[in-house]
């Protein structure tokens, strides 16, 4: 065999096996995955709604609600958060185009987490 056929061979040989490892890694990373609600807030959401949920400057401009406080918190239907983040409302974008549906689920229930606890 000749030493250009042998290096075909290997470089062959060695994709076919990155190939598989990493299209395994791909699949069971995703399919076992547990979401991050809190990473997806925070890449997010955070930049109007704030890493606390209390809202930025920028957040305060353009009238975001503050997820920590109780008073929020009770006055809004789970429903109705889904419906923001899925569909926008006023100034905040849709997330529907840009986040599976079992991520927005999951940073709904993370709204709701984001109220202040009252001191006992």
């Amino acid at each position: 065999m000749a030493d250009w056929e042998k290096t075909a061979v290997y470089i062959t040989t060695f994709f076919a096996i990155a190939g598989s490892y990493f299209g395994f890694l791909t699949a069971f990373g995703q399919e076992g995955e547990e979401i991050n609600a809190r990473n997806l807030f925070e890449y997010h959401c955070a930049t109007c709604h704030g890493a606390d949920g209390k809202g930025t400057k920028r957040g305060h401009e353009l009238k975001a609600p503050n997820f920590a406080a109780p008073d929020w918190q009770s006055k809004k239907k789970d429903e109705e958060i889904l419906n923001s983040i899925t569909n926008g409302k006023d100034k905040m974008p849709r997330w529907s185009d840009k986040l599976k549906p079992e991520e927005i689920e999951a940073l709904a229930k993370y709204v709701r987490k984001l109220v202040s606890k009252k001191r006992s």
